[in-house]
């Protein structure tokens, strides 16, 4: 029985979406962390917020992947976009790192990505990237029996 190594839960192969727990600069040290949530990580190296990457699979399907981004652009004005919340939020886009390495990709490491929220309940997704390998991730159609077997590994 495999299961997600950052929530416990049994992982089939319907399960398309799991997160990185941590970005992977801070996955050892969570000392490091001066305020944690499920959606924000501020440290002294940066602060980083959680998105989604969706890989879309072969079959139609959509893997979510939650992952961290660091945010390059003005961090006050991403802050305050998540705390107003409605139309603020909606309308977000930044551009920020992505701060994990993304299996079955783990020799793509800190694109450059974009990111842009599409309503005001929603995670922010990762849109599109200057690096053409994190590019293609985001663009192309991946084999479902390459992505999903990799969930349950951290990355």
């Amino acid at each position: 029985m495999k299961r997600c190594h950052c929530c416990g839960e049994v992982l089939d192969d319907q399960n398309l979406r799991w997160e990185y727990e941590f970005p992977d600069e801070l996955a050892d040290d969570q000392d490091e962390i001066s305020y944690r949530s499920r959606v924000v990580v501020l440290s002294e190296v940066g602060s980083f917020l959680r998105c989604i990457a969706p890989i879309r699979l072969d079959k139609g399907a959509i893997a979510r992947i939650g992952v961290w981004v660091s945010i390059v652009d003005d961090v006050q004005q991403v802050m305050a976009g998540g705390r107003s919340a409605g139309d603020a939020w909606a309308s977000l886009k930044f551009t920020g790192v992505l701060a994990n390495r993304l299996r079955p990709w783990p020799t793509i490491y800190r694109p450059i990505v974009s990111v842009a929220v599409s309503e005001p309940d929603l995670v922010p997704l990762l849109i599109d990237s200057k690096d053409p390998h994190m590019r293609a991730v985001l663009t192309q159609v991946w084999p479902h029996a390459n992505v999903i077997p990799q969930r349950e590994r951290r990355g």
